[in-house]
């Protein structure tokens, strides 16, 4: 598997981009990663990679790329602005767009806002689409875990402290939600 990774220099921080795949000719897929706070991973997604390439980036504020210097950058206009200025300077004229959770709430205000040319289809995976929906579902699943979880998810966002125990929390969090493997 050919895999390679950079940096994509924005007017408001670097993004940190990776590439999985590239044999083929078939279209490119951009990944949209859900959060807003949360990173890129590729878990699943390998049967994409065989035949064409599969983007990735983390958004400002998540995973490998920097933190904006002020809190009040963090905007769904800003963030459909920076996917236009990724896909740019990716070079990815004609792609398929796939969100995950936010990442499908971040190409619909893309596609809705932006119009734009090039976008030849969209891979809707979780979709987060209505605040107030997936806001009763999160509060519904977390009060279903053990309190020491349920806890460190609380005082993160109580506390605006999203380091390692917020995020041990959530990886936990998502390992409950993913469907058994019934592989045999």
């Amino acid at each position: 598997m050919s895999s390679r990774e950079g940096k994509i220099r924005t007017a408001n921080g670097s993004l940190w981009y990776g590439v999985r795949g590239g044999g083929g000719n078939r279209m490119p897929v951009l990944v949209l990663h859900g959060g807003p706070g949360f990173s890129s991973m590729d878990n699943g997604l390998e049967p994409l990679w065989k035949d064409r390439p599969v983007f990735f980036y983390d958004q400002l504020g998540c995973g490998k790329s920097d933190r904006a210097p002020d809190k009040n950058f963090y905007s769904v206009e800003n963030y459909v602005a920076e996917l236009a200025e990724v896909r740019a300077a990716l070079k990815l004229d004609d792609v398929f767009l796939m969100g995950f959770s936010w990442g499908c709430a971040l190409a619909c205000s893309y596609l809705l806002d932006r119009k734009p040319f090039g976008v030849k289809g969209v891979m809707l995976c979780a979709p987060y689409l209505s605040s107030p929906a997936w806001d009763a579902d999160q509060r519904r699943n977390i009060a279903l875990l053990p309190k020491d979880i349920r806890g460190a998810i609380e005082k993160g966002e109580k506390t605006g402290d999203f380091g390692e125990a917020y995020e041990s929390a959530m990886m936990a969090y998502y390992d409950r939600l993913r469907p058994p493997d019934n592989t045999p």
